[in-house]
């Protein structure tokens, strides 16, 4: 509770709620807009296209049972399935197929993640999951910055900039 200018008391909503409204709005809305920003690709000669169809994504429910994870150091996630297709442009012949695209860390009732076996509880910690990050800036003399991130399993993180 926190006092307002008038001296009355007001609720702080919970903040496992607001991570359930993120969630589900990503869930709902953000993983197909973030599907469909994938471009199309042609091959060299543009006689060949490769493109996703985004309206017919599948997740699949986890194999694994929610308090298992935790114990074998898993992520509690669903598998994303997306059709594809290759189109040739001269004779208009498809050949569609479903692929993976990767797993989606689910979130459980308590309004949080299991990633690696341990509870997380921001949506923008699995966005940097380990791995090697890269990116371009401009500085204030209008010079390019390279900056690279190295994110450890652990979550150990090291920066290199030119």
């Amino acid at each position: 509770m926190l006092g307002d200018e008038n001296g009355e008391m007001s609720t702080i909503p919970g903040l496992n709620q607001i991570q359930f409204e993120g969630f589900c709005g990503f869930m709902n809305r953000g993983l197909t807009e973030e599907l469909y920003k994938f471009p199309k690709i042609e091959d060299t000669d543009q006689e060949i296209e490769f493109q996703l169809f985004v309206e017919t994504y599948q997740l699949v429910e986890p194999l694994i049972k929610e308090r298992d994870v935790v114990y074998e150091s898993l992520t509690y996630s669903s598998e994303l399935y997306v059709s594809a297709g290759l189109i040739w442009k001269t004779s208009k012949d498809m050949q569609e197929q479903t692929i993976f695209i990767g797993n989606i860390p689910l979130m459980n009732s308590l309004g949080t993640s299991i990633v690696n076996g341990i509870y997380r509880i921001v949506i923008n910690q699995i966005l940097q999951s380990p791995g090697i990050y890269y990116r371009s800036e401009l500085d204030h003399n209008g010079i390019s910055v390279y900056t690279g991130t190295i994110i450890s399993d652990w979550g150990g993180e090291v920066r290199i900039r030119n």
